[in-house]
């Protein structure tokens, strides 16, 4: 049906509209005295992208940072795994004239292959990286095989929302599985749920836990990271958890539901956003770790302190400063025995206390310190070999220090970037890392890398939290943190990808 929107003259150049025509939401904008049309809803979580940033021709939704062509609807960036729908545009009479038919909400993003190929790309690890990697070696048009191995019997899923959403029962908007299983088979992308025990780059074959073995024209890893182990006494226990996999998180909302006291240990994004969904939950819930702040060594003691006394203004009980000398209980825990002998009663704990990356199965290739791997700006590890996601120690925008990120979004970009040099392409990841984190539905966004920082200036108020933290080392913004600022942050990610020396005064007035 067509539908009558404005006068032509209403549509000024550059601005986002929303509107919503036969009960769709579309996003209006001209550009270079051009008109465009598309989906108004960001096919990640449901974000409202006419309150995004319009950026040479991409709009950047404003929740968590997905961006798509205004003049075509391709996903350009992640999150988001699908196109927005694209609506025929006229100008009749001087009046904007929008065409909306069956168009679904989500756009599969990938066509027919044309040729054949004998080539057999694999993929280990069926996360973010690995997920997005495989779409992307069809989206490029590669007809050959391709496989993508995962530990859990399972659809790619958003492992995001586990400990924001799953853990307190509730809903978030975000599209898990992120494709189905139609899209898998439409696709011939082979799904393989097993164990890798054995790669050999110099053979390139891969050896599976049963015995069997595949060889592989090129492979990527990302096989993410195994939660860090809490090694004291009764660490066994029922009613103690790590939290990694859809499943673990099951295994959390069963004991939950016989649960009044929980013991989080850890105060990091996983620690906190356990706590926070355990506690929406309605159950009494301490947090213990060593650090004398939630999230110093990411944000600092300032921003750290204000999502403490908002987790405290929700009931949550810190015990910082402490470590754990034992879980207590006679089969089921009963409770956390901290280092200065007090006990905290406990019929649920969960650990957080971050992963290593899973690089065991690795041979022949030079591990890091800290179980991850060195790849160079295009994602190689070794010829015919990449690396993706939490286990890549890549060069920071390209030509950095070797970083390891271990975000959603940084992975996401990861496997576009890698799937497209394993079909000889010359790509190279210079990107701004983002990330976000949500606690009682406030979310705080993240763009940039600041491992060390001279001072953190604040413009804001950090209690009721609705700010922008910069962290500034050498006068240079080297990361931006926004709470309550969705659109400012959206429009940091281009800004420091324009010009990464910004003195803090400076971008602050360009954030405005």
């Amino acid at each position: 049906m067509e539908h009558d929107v404005c006068a032509e003259h209403e549509l000024a150049e550059g601005v986002l509209r929303s509107v919503e025509l036969g009960g769709r939401h579309v996003l209006l904008t001209r550009l270079d005295g051009v008109c465009h049309a598309v989906g108004g809803t960001c096919p990640h979580a449901g974000g409202p992208l006419a309150e995004g940033v319009l950026r040479d021709g991409v709009v950047i939704c404003p929740w968590h940072k997905a961006a798509f062509s205004v003049a075509s609807g391709e996903a350009v960036e992640p999150p988001a795994v699908d196109d927005l729908p694209c609506f025929p545009v006229g100008i009749v009479g001087g009046r904007v004239r929008v065409t909306v038919g069956d168009q679904p909400e989500r756009v599969d993003p990938i066509g027919p292959p044309e040729g054949d190929d004998a080539r057999c790309m694999v993929i280990v690890g069926a996360g973010a990286a690995g997920a997005v990697a495989a779409q992307t070696l069809r989206e490029a048009g590669f007809a050959g095989r391709v496989v993508l191995i995962g530990r859990e019997d399972q659809l790619p899923y958003d492992r995001t929302v586990l400990s924001k959403y799953t853990l307190s029962g509730q809903q978030g908007g975000e599209k898990t599985p992120l494709q189905d299983a139609g899209f898998y088979a439409r696709h011939r992308i082979e799904r393989l749920t097993g164990e890798v025990t054995a790669l050999d780059p110099a053979h390139r074959t891969l050896t599976f836990a049963d015995g069997g073995q595949l060889r592989y024209d090129a492979a990527l890893i990302a096989p993410g990271g195994q939660p860090r182990p809490l090694k004291v006494p009764g660490h066994d226990l029922r009613g103690v958890h790590l939290l990694r996999t859809a499943a673990d998180a099951e295994a959390i909302v069963a004991s939950a539901a016989h649960a009044r006291h929980v013991v989080v240990i850890g105060a990091g994004y996983i620690g906190l956003e356990a706590a926070g969904s355990l506690r929406e939950r309605g159950l009494e819930v301490a947090v213990v770790a060593p650090q004398r702040t939630p999230l110093e060594r990411a944000l600092g003691p300032e921003v750290g302190h204000a999502f403490r006394r908002l987790h405290e203004r929700q009931g949550v009980v810190f015990h910082l400063g402490q470590e754990v000398a034992a879980i207590e209980g006679d089969g089921t825990v009963t409770g956390v025995r901290l280092g200065d002998g007090s006990t905290l009663p406990a019929d649920l704990v969960v650990v957080g206390l971050g992963v290593a990356p899973a690089t065991g199965f690795l041979r022949g290739v030079a591990r890091r310190e800290d179980a991850g791997v060195d790849v160079d700006a295009r994602l190689r590890l070794a010829d015919g070999l990449y690396a993706a996601g939490d286990v890549a120690a890549f060069p920071l925008y390209g030509d950095g220090a070797r970083t390891r990120v271990e975000h959603w979004r940084v992975a996401e970009q990861h496997g576009r970037v890698a799937a497209l040099n394993m079909l000889g392409h010359d790509v190279g990841y210079d990107a701004v890392p983002y990330f976000w984190t949500i606690h009682y539905k406030k979310r705080l966004d993240y763009v940039g890398h600041a491992g060390t920082w001279d001072r953190v200036v604040i413009d804001g108020t950090l209690d009721p939290p609705d700010f922008l933290a910069f962290y500034v080392r050498d006068e240079t913004v080297r990361a931006v943190a926004g709470l309550g600022r969705d659109t400012q942050m959206a429009a940091a990610i281009g800004l420091l990808t324009d010009r990464r020396d910004w003195p803090v005064e400076a971008l602050r007035q360009a954030l405005g």
